[in-house]
Order: C-alpha cells, then sequence, then structure tokens
C-alpha cells in the first residue's frame, strides 16, 4: 500500500476556490506568464493588452484584476479605481518595476481592495495574495 503525504508547504498555499482574474499588461511576456500562473493553480484568466479593452461584461464576471501600474494612456490607481466604481467587491493588484513611497501612499487609502506586488513578480508572493483574496469567495 502506497501512503500519500498530506504536509503541504506553508511557502505554497493550499489550493483555493477557482476565480476569474482579468490580467491587464502592455507587456506580453509579464501578461502570458502571470496569466498561465494562475490558469496552472486552476483559475480562469482573462487578458487584455490595454485597460480600455477589457469589455464591462469581462470586469462584471471577475473577483480579481491584477494590472500594470505604469500603462501608456492611464495609470494603475485610475484603473483601479474605476473598477471599483463598478465593482467595489473586486479586488485589484497592481504589479510595478517603479515603487515609490507616493505610490505605497496612494495604495494604502484604497487599502480595502488594492494591493502591490514588484516586478519582477515573485510568483509565490502573487500566489499568496491570490490566495488570500480568492478566499473571500
Amino acid at each position: 500500500m502506497v501512503r500519500r503525504s498530506t504536509w503541504i508547504s506553508p511557502l505554497v498555499p493550499a489550493p483555493c476556490n477557482a476565480i476569474t482574474v482579468v490580467v491587464v499588461d502592455d507587456d506580453t511576456s509579464f501578461r502570458s506568464g502571470v496569466a498561465a500562473n494562475l490558469e496552472d493553480d486552476g483559475h480562469v484568466v482573462h487578458q487584455y493588452e490595454d485597460p480600455r479593452d477589457v469589455p464591462s461584461d469581462a470586469l462584471d464576471a471577475t473577483h480579481l484584476v491584477v494590472s500594470d501600474y505604469q500603462m501608456a494612456d492611464i495609470d494603475g490607481i485610475t484603473f483601479a479605481d474605476a473598477v471599483h466604481a463598478r465593482r467595489p467587491e473586486v479586488q485589484v493588484v497592481l504589479a510595478t518595476a517603479y515603487w515609490t513611497i507616493e505610490m505605497e501612499a496612494e495604495v494604502a487609502a484604497r487599502a480595502s481592495f488594492l494591493r502591490l506586488c514588484r516586478k519582477p513578480v515573485d510568483y509565490e508572493h502573487l500566489h499568496q495574495l491570490v490566495h488570500e483574496l480568492a478566499a473571500r469567495y
């Protein structure tokens, strides 16, 4: 008889509820990398290059948005605020390589729905964030 271990590493969250995630970033490799990692965890992921391309029905069906902070025509905070105005229960994770104290203050003021994640992404940290946020559903 083969006995399987039930031990789960504390660094890797236990499987969580599958959620629908919208990933927005003009960097194709970042966007597809995040999407692939989230899909590997069983989540449904929709990818968009520009926040203006995200259809309303996609936002209506999503639980989480992962977006770049610095985009061509709109910054991540403005996009997060727009998502929150439409769907207050949706959580937003902004990824950025340009972390500043001012940015932290903006995010802290929106702590009920907004988190920051550094680029290059530490996928373990991203998995923990998604697990934490998915547990709300």
